[in-house]
């Protein structure tokens, strides 16, 4: 596919150069990334930067295979101006991105050779790794929620790397997006002040907190920060470094103007790769000896893997799939072939089963745990390879639920010829139970989706997610003010939203405690609503643990245990014995999954 790229080399280096050009593995950071995307269909780039940087920038470009334009900008507000006029002109697929990362080349193909994805940003779950890029919420696989350095996002559950894949399709509402943002940027709100000094105190004392660790070894708690930490110098250095980074971050922009314009934006994982974003000439040696320490080829074959299998499959199946899966890479084989494969695996267990002897019960133990690691391996290979497509997952489903069914089939036909029991009755409730379990899953998945698609977004001029009103005419300077100095501003100011509570909870205001009048906890979480908000977050709470996690995913029996269970029960014991298993833990599993989603339903 053909692409075009958007980047921005408008961030200011220690020394004052732009950071674009600081040398990284011989040649400059914007160079290996343009070359990066040149081997993913980027043929035209367009680079905006700051005029008096317009000779560095084509100096580290002359060299590249893509037609590049650079474009000459003045500020914020005139960057995000020329990103509008980009993206109108775009005729295919736009790539945004900030000029000066560093990042496996496998990173960006994860986010841009992946056709599920349409609009989508490179993302990592990690805080370490995300500590000076801004959060993110998705749900159901879609942001609904995104930050900049002036708005919030609340409750994120990652971060934005600074790379954005736009479909043709949403080029118009970046367009949109980033014409009404130059407008906002040029005479910025004062809530967008606000915001932007609250991260300022927050990134303070982030690093006051890890200053004290050094020194110590004891990490201080959140709250144990006084109100201004002085800094050691180098942390100062930093935090100015960051700040003036963020002031000029039109991408993190833009992603909120496509997430507030009600795009479909979806999010591809970092998962192991290496990825960093230097200021400095000593950064980005630091980043080139990191970078150069870890093994892309390894980490593209773990990142094949999916990070929420289900505990059977991640760890009994998955160690050793997955080198099958790069087996079968370096020989051409298709995901598709790997699909077949598995069927006829399948179809064999089912066959083997048919017998109804104790030898062909076990054969088909055997055969149906081969046919499973197939499966695993067609997935893990599509995802090394980036050969993804739509009849590719056609094939997997329809594959997958074929072997279980004709499996079903030949375990009771084992079970009239070899031990004389008719237990045809308990496998069509299996394959019932099994079916009614898929079509509430994918229904429920799709009113996810329909619901999260129909959420309402606040305006590109309010920072927060929720109202929060500012008068403009009472806005002090910031020099030096910091949140405390606004925070007056902020006071009976607190507007509706939507049918929430004109009074923000404690946990959601920006300046601590809910007013006197806001009706106590206790209140708010009586009635069925409120006792199944306690539920899910009762729920929610469990699974920071890991055993809690795995357990739960072992509970809702997904087809991994299913294979295992009847594979053992099968060769140990006989046909009733498995039919019986399954259709008691999957009653098991029917009830927590549906009761988990009731529950889910009403808190809402």
């Amino acid at each position: 596919m053909s692409r075009s790229a958007l980047l921005f080399a408008t961030t200011a280096a220690a020394d004052g150069a732009p950071a674009a050009v600081l040398p990284v593995g011989g040649e400059t950071a914007v160079g290996r990334l343009l070359g990066q995307l040149g081997t993913l269909g980027v043929r035209r780039a367009s680079v905006i930067t700051r005029p008096e940087w317009v000779g560095a920038i084509e100096a580290a470009l002359a060299g590249s295979a893509a037609e590049v334009a650079v474009i000459a900008s003045g500020g914020l507000a005139e960057d995000l101006g020329a990103a509008a006029t980009v993206a109108r002109a775009a005729r295919d697929e736009l790539v945004v991105a900030t000029g000066d990362i560093v990042a496996h080349r496998e990173a960006l193909a994860g986010l841009l050779a992946d056709p599920r994805i349409n609009t989508g940003i490179l993302a990592t779950a990690s805080r370490q790794r995300g500590r000076w890029s801004f959060a993110t919420r998705s749900a159901r696989g879609r942001l609904v929620g995104a930050a900049s350095a002036y708005h919030r996002v609340r409750r994120g559950n990652a971060f934005f790397l600074g790379v954005m894949k736009v479909d043709p399709a949403d080029v118009e509402r970046l367009a949109a997006g980033a014409t009404r943002l130059a407008e906002l940027a040029a005479d910025p709100p004062a809530s967008w002040e606000l915001e932007l000094a609250r991260k300022g105190e927050e990134w303070r004392r982030r690093l006051w907190r890890a200053a004290v660790l050094r020194a110590t070894g004891i990490s201080p708690e959140p709250d144990d920060a006084p109100e201004a930490p002085e800094l050691e110098a180098e942390d100062e250095a930093e935090l100015a470094l960051r700040d003036r980074a963020a002031r000029v971050d039109a991408t993190s922009l833009l992603l909120v103007g496509l997430v507030r314009g009600g795009a479909h934006v979806s999010s591809s994982y970092l998962r192991g790769f290496f990825y960093a974003r230097p200021l400095s000439a000593a950064a980005a040696r630091a980043a080139e000896d990191d970078m150069r320490e870890v093994d892309e080829d390894r980490v593209a074959l773990d990142a094949a893997v999916k990070s929420a299998d289900g505990f059977f499959t991640t760890f009994f199946v998955s160690p050793y799939s997955k080198y099958i899966a790069r087996f079968a890479a370096r020989r051409g084989w298709t995901p598709n072939a790997v699909s077949a494969v598995a069927m006829l695996i399948g179809a064999a267990a089912a066959a083997a089963f048919a017998t109804g002897s104790r030898a062909g019960l076990i054969a088909g133990a055997v055969l149906l745990q081969a046919a499973f690691t197939m499966d695993c391996v067609d997935g893990q290979l599509a995802r090394y390879t980036r050969t993804f497509s739509k009849l590719g997952a056609w094939l997997d489903s329809v594959f997958d639920r074929g072997k279980e069914y004709l499996v079903y089939a030949g375990l009771a036909i084992g079970s009239t010829r070899g031990f004389g029991d008719d237990v045809w009755t308990l496998a069509c409730c299996a394959i019932a139970l099994q079916t009614a379990r898929h079509m509430v899953d994918f229904s429920y998945a799709a009113g996810r989706h329909h619901a999260i698609a129909e959420t309402s977004h606040r305006p590109l001029e309010e920072a927060d997610e929720i109202a929060v009103a500012v008068d403009a005419d009472r806005r002090p300077e910031l020099a030096g003010a910091g949140v405390r100095a606004l925070r007056p501003a902020l006071a009976g100011s607190v507007a509706p939203d939507l049918g929430r509570p004109s009074v923000l909870p404690a946990s959601a205001r920006p300046d601590g405690p809910a007013d006197a009048g806001a009706a106590p906890p206790a209140a708010r979480a009586m009635g069925l609503p409120g006792l199944a908000r306690l539920g899910v977050g009762a729920i929610t709470a469990l699974e920071r643990w890991p055993a809690s996690r795995w357990a739960k995913r072992i509970v809702s029996l997904p087809i991994g245990e299913r294979f295992a269970l009847i594979s053992v029960t099968a060769a140990a014991a006989t046909p009733r014995v498995t039919f019986s298993a399954l259709l008691g833990w999957g009653s098991v599993a029917a009830v927590y999954s549906v009761g988990g989603r009731v529950l889910r339903s009403v808190a809402r």
